[in-house]
C-alpha cells in the first residue's frame, strides 16, 4: 500500500507544479472558474491585462486609486475626470468587454472612477471657460494677440502652458462643513490705489536757516529764547568783536582818503587844462583816486558782509562809529528752535548759535522700493502717520523724487510737504507714508485669504447651487487700501460669494486632479 501512496503524492506534486506554471505563463489555458480565485483578468480579458483589481473593477495596472503614482505616468481622459484612457469606456467603449471593466449605468464610465458619481477622483475636468486666455496667459478681454489673430493659440505648435481649471467636487454639502470651508461676498467699495513705506519728518530746509555772528568775538547780550516766535531783522543777539571796530575805523579812513583823492584830482584837473602843470600830474592823481575808490569799497564790503545796509554805513561815516557791538538779526520769520548762545561766551564767525524756521510746514522724506518708483510722479497725495501716536494723520503731495538708489537697502529717497496742523508734527518723527497713486473709484473686494496662486495666476473658488461643487475662476488683482484685501480688477462682479477658509484646501484639490498640471516647456 505505501508502494502505491509514495508514486501518487509524487505525481499530485508534479501536476500543482506543472499548474502553477501554466498559470503564469499562459493563463488563458486555465478554466475562467479559477481566473477570480489566483487574481487574474476575467474571461475574455486578454493576457497583457495582468493582475485584475477586484476592488475597484480594472485591470491592476491601471488602477490609478490604488497606486497614486501610476498618474504620472499613464496618459489621463482630460475630458472624463482624469481616469486613465486605457479604461476611459466613453472614448474607447471596446475596453468594457475586452477587460470586463464595470461601468456605470448612468454615466458609460467606470464605476469607481466615475467622478460624476462622486466616487471618482474630488477634482474632475469638466471645466468651465472661466474667461482666460490659456496661451497668454491673461484675460482673453485683455488679450491683443488673440484680438489681431482669433486662432493664434490653435495653430500647430502652440504652446498652452495653462490647463482648464477642474471643478471641485467633495463627497457632500456636509463635507464642507466639517473641513471648515467658509464664504465671503465680493464687495464694492470706493478706493484709491496706495503704496506704503516707512518715513521720517524734517524740517523744510526751504524756510530754515541757521544764523552764526559771522564774526570773533564774545556774545553781549541775548535777547530771544527756543520757541521764540521772531521777525525778520529782529535783533536775535548781540556779539562784541575787535573786527568790527577794526571794520568800520577802516571805512572812516578810506571815506576821508576817497574825499582827499577827489578833491585833488578836480584841482590837478583844472590845472592840467590851463597847462600850469604837466598832464603827467593829473595822470598820477586820476590814479590815486582810483585807489582811494577801490579802498573805501574794500572797507564797505567788510562791513557789508557782517550785516550793515547802506543807510548804517552813512551813519557810521556821519557819526565816526567805531563800537564794536554786531546785531544778529533773524533773516526769516519763524520760530527760534535752536540756541546755542549764552551771554558772555566766546563765539566763531561760522559756528551757529541760532536757528529759526517756520514750523507750519515740514517736509517728509520716503524711502521707496526702486521697484515702486515706475507708479510715482509729483503731485500725488501723501498720507503721515506717526509711530506710537494716536493714529491722527497729516497730509501733503510729492514734490521730489530722488536720482539715485542706495547701493544697501535699494531704495530711493522722495521728498512730500506736510501741513504741520496745529504744530502737532515735529521734525525727525518717524511713521507710516501712504502714497496715492491715482484717482478713487469704485472696485470690487474680495478678502485677501480668498485669493490663491496657481501657475502664476490668482485664483478664487465660487461654490455652485449644487452643495460641496466649486468652480475655480481666474482673476486679475490690485492691492486695495486695507491690507487684508485685494481688488479684483477682473473675473469677479460685486456680489459674487468666493471661499476664504479653505480656499487652500481647494486649490491643492486642482492641483492633484487637474490634467497636465505645470508649465509646458
Amino acid at each position: 500500500m505505501n508502494r502505491l501512496i509514495a508514486p501518487s503524492a509524487a505525481a499530485v506534486a508534479a501536476i500543482v507544479i506543472i499548474g502553477a506554471a501554466v498559470a503564469v505563463a499562459r493563463p488563458e489555458w486555465l478554466p475562467s472558474a479559477l481566473h477570480g480565485q489566483i487574481g487574474l483578468a476575467p474571461e475574455s480579458a486578454p493576457a497583457e491585462a495582468g493582475l485584475f483589481c477586484k476592488e475597484h473593477g480594472v485591470p491592476e495596472k491601471f488602477c490609478t486609486l490604488c497606486h497614486e503614482e501610476l498618474k504620472e505616468k499613464l496618459l489621463l481622459c482630460a475630458e472624463h475626470g482624469g481616469i486613465p484612457e486605457d479604461i476611459c469606456t466613453l472614448c474607447h467603449p471596446e475596453v468594457k468587454d475586452g477587460l470586463k471593466i464595470v461601468v456605470c449605468e448612468e454615466h458609460g464610465l467606470p464605476e469607481s472612477f466615475c467622478a460624476q458619481c462622486g466616487r471618482g477622483p474630488s477634482a474632475s475636468s469638466d471645466a468651465l471657460d472661466d474667461g482666460w486666455c490659456a496661451t497668454h496667459n491673461k484675460p482673453e478681454s485683455f488679450c491683443l494677440e488673440c484680438q489681431l489673430d482669433p486662432e493664434a493659440h490653435l495653430s500647430p505648435g502652440a504652446k498652452v502652458c495653462l490647463e482648464p481649471l477642474p471643478i471641485v467636487r467633495l463627497a457632500s454639502a456636509e463635507l464642507s462643513r466639517q473641513v471648515g470651508i467658509e464664504t465671503a461676498l465680493a464687495t464694492e467699495v470706493t478706493h484709491a490705489h496706495k503704496l506704503t513705506f516707512n518715513a521720517e519728518t524734517a524740517y523744510d530746509a526751504n524756510h530754515y536757516a541757521e544764523i552764526a555772528p559771522r564774526v570773533v568775538g564774545f556774545l553781549h547780550d541775548v535777547r530771544v529764547d527756543l520757541g521764540r516766535v521772531v521777525k525778520q531783522g529782529e535783533v536775535l543777539a548781540v556779539v562784541d568783536s575787535a573786527e568790527v571796530s577794526s571794520a568800520k575805523a577802516q571805512l572812516i579812513t578810506a571815506r576821508a582818503s576817497l574825499d582827499l583823492a577827489q578833491v585833488t584830482y578836480e584841482r590837478t584837473k583844472s590845472l592840467s587844462q590851463t597847462g600850469a602843470i604837466a598832464v603827467k600830474s593829473e595822470l598820477e592823481a586820476r590814479t590815486a583816486l582810483n585807489q582811494a575808490k577801490a579802498s573805501s569799497l574794500d572797507a564797505e564790503q567788510k562791513l557789508r558782509n557782517f550785516g550793515f545796509d547802506d543807510e548804517r554805513l552813512s551813519r557810521i561815516v556821519e557819526d565816526q562809529d567805531t563800537k564794536s557791538l554786531l546785531d544778529v538779526v533773524a533773516p526769516l520769520d519763524g520760530q527760534v528752535v535752536m540756541r546755542h548762545a549764552v551771554k558772555g561766551e566766546p563765539v566763531q564767525a561760522t559756528d551757529p548759535i541760532f536757528a529759526v524756521t517756520d514750523t507750519s510746514t515740514l517736509w517728509l522724506w520716503i524711502d521707496v522700493y526702486e521697484s515702486d518708483l515706475a507708479a510715482l510722479k509729483p503731485g500725488q497725495p501723501v498720507t503721515l502717520t506717526v509711530s506710537g501716536g494716536d493714529d491722527e494723520t497729516f497730509s501733503g503731495r510729492l514734490n521730489w523724487i530722488g536720482t539715485e538708489v542706495n547701493q544697501q537697502t535699494r531704495t530711493t529717497r522722495v521728498r512730500a510737504e506736510l501741513e504741520n496742523r496745529g504744530e502737532k508734527l515735529r521734525a525727525n518723527q518717524f511713521g507710516q507714508a501712504e502714497i496715492q497713486l491715482g484717482d478713487e473709484h469704485k472696485a470690487v473686494v474680495v478678502p485677501k485669504l480668498a485669493v490663491q496662486r496657481k501657475d502664476n495666476v490668482d485664483v478664487v473658488f465660487l461654490p455652485q447651487e449644487e452643495g460641496g461643487v466649486y468652480r475655480p475662476q481666474r482673476v486679475t488683482t490690485k492691492p486695495a487700501d486695507k491690507r487684508d484685501a485685494l481688488e479684483v480688477t477682473w473675473g469677479l462682479k460685486a456680489g459674487q460669494r468666493v471661499v476664504t477658509k479653505g480656499a487652500f484646501l481647494l486649490k491643492t484639490e486642482i492641483m492633484k486632479g487637474a490634467i497636465g498640471a505645470g508649465c509646458c516647456e
